[in-house]
């Protein structure tokens, strides 16, 4: 089968998910010819994934310009703006320091062809797809909500800046064949819906026909409950009419499947910090605020897992699961979440700060060993059968035993179906990054590029899962390209496409 080549112009990039979801389809041979991207640690794990950079290559190549020069070609794109801030990044600074580190980032803004701020992009080349994610902050539930009217000067209002090169590119005669924007859920919720509806009129007037359909991972293959909204794009001059989006199907991946095997002690919680919970948590008992916590059964869906739940499981919130038999799940501020391996991670979010990865439970061999370790105050008792639900839980959800959208936030924890002893644990980068989709080898490479943990929960949390991606791409590809091929469905979960 002979692949479709597909140009790529990847706007708000990240960690270059989009592209890999039309590789993983194996039906497009996908050359990217720009991405727009301005947080440089993101630009360094694209570079790291998708075109081979190491700590060697960096040492070995030959044809870097002066440091000031770098310095001045990373500050005119922008690259390493704090939005939050609103502070650029000094490359000045980092380069009249003695370590390669601006070699570093200047080759990884160089091997990915990376334009930087979309407000300082004039034009882009022709590429036959543009994958457009633009900010979701100001539209997130999770987010203050600040809306993304053209006027409004938000992170999100930058969807604009988009259509502004989208006008250009028809004025030049280089309007791209396809579009695929990304976006949260809350993007057609009643309070936004009126934009969104205004976006899909202006692309009306540009030349296309637009799909749109909110998708959860959970559905796609990836035990991960993380709702977005897709809009695939079309030219009018090429739109066969056929375009439908992917039925639901579950392969059986539950959040089990994708744990480390060995995970490093630092991603366990201490002691101390254990006991600094439980302090906190029988404070919170004395006030008599009536905050309830709730155990989720064992069917039921996780919660999202965000990057801000700097909170982690106390001695109280295990013993009380442990008495009502289930240590599925439960809650502390609405931010920190254990969850069942049988089930599926929340949804992973891009808040970053502190100590704010996910938590998940694991279990300990014996009690001496609890003991030696410091966690057997909060690990000893009787065992634990999760599948008995309890019956004082609030707010309890049954579902399909799949996991939270993945935040960068992330506080999720995993127990083990019948044990006596248990240990708090945060889920490790690779984990969440194989809950969007990528690799652990993936992951090792950012890792060696000097990508920092932090960075690389809150990329995760950033990201878009593969997954859904991939099937986008497969739909297109039989809607444009060959009618005939067959497709995931919910009857045939586990078939690959044949053609």
């Amino acid at each position: 089968m002979d692949k479709v080549k597909l140009t790529m112009n990847t706007l708000f990039a990240g960690i270059g998910c989009q592209e890999r979801g039309f590789e993983n389809s194996i039906l497009f041979d996908v050359d990217v010819v720009n991405i727009s991207e301005i947080n440089k640690e993101a630009v360094l794990s694209y570079a790291a994934i998708h075109c081979g950079l190491t700590p060697k290559m960096v040492d070995t190549y030959t044809d870097y310009p002066s440091r000031e020069e770098m310095a001045r070609q990373l500050t005119e794109v922008n690259l390493g703006y704090d939005p939050e801030k609103n502070k650029p990044y000094d490359w000045y600074k980092l380069s009249r320091r003695k370590s390669s580190d601006i070699n570093k980032y200047w080759l990884a803004n160089k091997l990915t062809h990376n334009l930087g701020d979309i407000n300082k992009i004039e034009f882009l080349s022709y590429a036959d797809l543009w994958t457009i994610s633009f900010c979701c902050q100001d539209i997130s539930v999770a987010g203050k909500m600040r809306g993304l009217k053209p006027d409004s000067g938000t992170r999100s209002s930058l969807l604009w800046e988009n259509i502004r090169l989208l006008k250009r590119a028809k004025d030049d005669g280089t309007l791209p064949k396809y579009l695929m924007f990304e976006n949260v859920k809350n993007l057609v919720s009643k309070k936004f819906i009126d934009d969104f509806n205004n976006l899909l009129e202006v692309l009306d007037e540009l030349g296309f026909n637009s799909y749109w359909k909110v998708l959860n991972a959970k559905d796609c293959g990836v035990p991960q409950n993380r709702e977005r909204v897709f809009v695939i794009s079309i030219r009018k001059d090429i739109d066969n009419g056929t375009y439908d989006f992917p039925k639901p199907f579950d392969t059986g991946i539950r959040l089990k499947d994708i744990l480390d095997k060995n995970v490093d002690e630092k991603y366990y919680l201490s002691n101390t910090m254990i006991k600094g919970f439980k302090k906190h948590n029988e404070n919170h008992e004395a006030k008599g605020t009536g905050f309830i916590w709730k155990p989720r059964n064992i069917d039921g869906v996780a919660s999202t897992i965000r990057a801000n739940a700097s909170l982690c499981p106390t001695d109280n919130t295990i013993n009380e699961c442990i008495e009502a038999g289930n240590l599925n799940h439960y809650n502390y501020d609405e931010m920190n979440r254990v969850y069942s391996k049988e089930g599926c991670s929340p949804t992973l979010r891009t808040m970053q700060g502190g100590d704010r990865q996910p938590r998940v439970l694991e279990p300990i061999a014996t009690v001496k060993e609890a003991t030696q370790k410091g966690y057997a105050e909060i690990c000893e008792g009787d065992s634990v059968n999760l599948e008995q639900p309890n019956s004082k839980t609030r707010r309890g959800r049954v579902g399909k035993q799949v996991a939270q959208t993945l935040t960068t936030s992330c506080n999720q924890g995993i127990v083990e179906p019948t044990v006596q002893n248990f240990r708090v644990r945060k889920l490790t980068p690779n984990e969440c990054w194989k809950l969007m989709g990528l690799t652990e080898e993936d992951c090792i490479n950012a890792k060696n590029i000097g990508v920092a943990d932090s960075q690389l929960y809150k990329q995760a949390g950033n990201g878009i899962v593969t997954n859904c991606v991939e099937l986008l791409a497969e739909h297109l590809y039989k809607a444009q390209y060959d009618n005939t091929c067959l497709l995931y469905t919910s009857d045939a979960a586990d078939d690959r496409i044949s053609v």
